[in-house]
């Protein structure tokens, strides 16, 4: 009797994982930038876009960093994290919104690829006229847009994000 129920699960979960369908993402997605005058590209596998109801965080790292093994460099990791969105609409946000903290930008630069503490930190300087970001395409679970920034750290030193521009899909299942 063992056998019997042992060999009809072992069959149910074969005839499961055939029929199953693939886990993979409908769009390729990407996330590009000039960081004080340096190309900041991400690729497919280091961009996460998690919208929330009203909300959304829109987060990537430097190309090649979610591969196996991990790069021996650093990696740099920008995000993006917004509020009053409305899900699947196109819409734009000015430095007036930025300076209302309708949104927050944080960008680690030189962290270790084993957890530890980034090189330098900065944080969005929400009086900086500077401040873009606009989604110009919103299809199903897809958002497209650009977005340009102004950040500081600790120390004041400035950032210049430019020419931003992505595309992002929600792969939450």
């Amino acid at each position: 009797m063992r056998r019997v129920w042992f060999s009809v699960a072992l069959i149910s979960m074969v005839v499961c994982i055939s029929f199953a369908p693939p886990a993979t993402a409908d769009e390729v997605q990407s996330l590009s930038a000039n960081i004080n005058g340096t190309a900041f590209v991400s690729d497919d596998d280091g961009i996460l876009l998690v919208p929330l109801r009203d909300s959304f965080t829109l987060s990537a790292d430097t190309q090649g960093a979610s591969a196996y093994p991990p790069p021996k460099t650093r990696i740099d990791h920008l995000a993006i994290m917004c509020r009053n969105y409305p899900p699947g609409q196109t819409f734009k946000l000015t430095a007036s919104d930025f300076a209302d903290s309708n949104c927050h930008v944080n960008f680690k630069q030189g962290v270790s690829n084993n957890g530890g503490l980034p090189a330098r930190e900065y944080a969005l300087d929400k009086s900086s006229a500077d401040n873009t970001f606009e989604i110009t395409q919103a299809h199903g679970k897809v958002i497209e847009g650009r977005f340009s920034f102004r950040l500081k750290d600790s120390s004041g030193n400035a950032l210049s994000i430019s020419e931003g521009k992505f595309k992002a899909q929600d792969r939450q299942l």
